[in-house]
């Protein structure tokens, strides 16, 4: 068997290997290179635009203003003229959403009043909170958000998905603020004890926690063009979606908050007895089929809470085409009846002497 040195080579096997390599496979590993550096720069620069926007990579974003509450920034979008003895209607977004889910929904509200939407702590455009991210505390963060900014009460909360929870928290907290309540296919506190929800719910956390890790190294940036429009968003909103999605940070404080799902559970169940003064409208989407009468009749509850409560079920509608231009009527049909039923309470007590 010949030797190192009889190949001319001075440390084997690693010179060695070298200097016997074929062009081709030369070729095809300077190739391999490239395209890991390529891969490499996507990943730093799907992360750097990430990390960018959460401290503001839209220095000045398309729409809203950032306000500083508790020493971070949070960026607040509100659109539409205040009305005398008329509530603001405040957006309240699910999960992994922010201020851009009802780009669609907003506008059309606004036409007729002040409305505001937000992104919560860590998500879209805002600055992350080290508190904890259960309803409970994050409604405090709303409160304290809108007094920073001066939109002042009363309200009425309209909440998609997991922020069912979210806006009865608020109500427990401030329920002289709260004058009407719109639940969007939204999660209710009794939902949490159904085995099946609990299942689903752990599976959702660790997928959450998952997501949040690929996140880290830009492995979700690149689903944006699939997944980030699945409401039907245009224009200015829709490059918010895909420019957010999948941002490190969004999706830490995403994960963050469905963990403490099951915690925020009591500080929800507290608003029960302050629905019954006042009106509240559920509209829940997807077909009513065996294994999802229990979800259905939970998602309901709150309307069943009030004595002006309705109910609606849109069967074509999924969890997120409610919140578009295709389903989204019932949405703003079911706003515009609690407003007009909040204005008529507010206009009875300011006539009592």
């Amino acid at each position: 068997m010949k030797s190192a040195s009889a190949f001319g080579c001075r440390s084997w096997p690693i010179n060695c290997q070298r200097r016997v390599k074929s062009p081709v496979k030369k070729l095809l590993l300077t190739g391999l290179r490239w395209i890991g550096l390529v891969v490499l720069a996507s990943i730093l620069a799907w992360t750097g635009t990430g990390l960018a926007m959460a401290a503001g990579g839209w220095k000045n974003p398309p729409r809203g203003v950032f306000i500083e509450v508790d020493g971070r920034k949070q960026r607040l979008v509100c659109e539409g003229e205040a009305r005398p003895d008329e509530p603001t209607i405040i957006f309240e977004s699910g999960a992994y959403s922010a201020a851009a889910d009802w780009g669609y929904l907003q506008p059309e509200v606004a036409k007729t009043g002040r409305t505001c939407s937000y992104d919560r702590a860590g998500m879209g455009w805002s600055e992350p909170s080290k508190a904890p991210r259960d309803p409970g505390t994050m409604a405090g963060e709303l409160k304290a958000l809108l007094t920073a900014a001066g939109e002042k009460g009363p309200y009425i909360l309209v909440g998609h998905s997991m922020a069912g929870l979210l806006t009865r928290a608020y109500i427990s907290q401030n329920p002289q603020d709260v004058v009407g309540l719109v639940l969007i296919d939204a999660a209710d506190p009794s939902a949490i004890s159904i085995p099946e929800a609990q299942v689903w719910i752990k599976r959702y956390q660790r997928l959450a926690q998952v997501g949040a890790g690929f996140a880290q190294f830009g492995l979700v940036k690149p689903l944006a063009p699939f997944y980030a429009n699945r409401i039907g968003l245009s224009g200015i909103p829709l490059k918010e979606k895909r420019r957010m999605f999948g941002a490190p940070s969004h999706m830490r404080a995403s994960a963050a908050e469905i963990s403490a799902t099951i915690d925020g559970a009591q500080a929800a169940i507290a608003a029960d007895p302050y629905l019954e003064a006042i009106p509240v409208a559920t509209v829940s989407a997807g077909p009513i089929s065996p294994g999802r009468d229990a979800w259905k009749e939970a998602q309901a509850r709150a309307a069943r809470l009030s004595k002006r409560g309705t109910s609606v079920n849109i069967d074509a509608a999924n969890h997120t085409t409610i919140l578009g231009p295709v389903y989204g009527q019932a949405v703003l049909e079911a706003i515009a009846r609690v407003k007009r039923d909040a204005v008529a309470d507010m206009t009875k007590s300011a006539d009592r002497p």
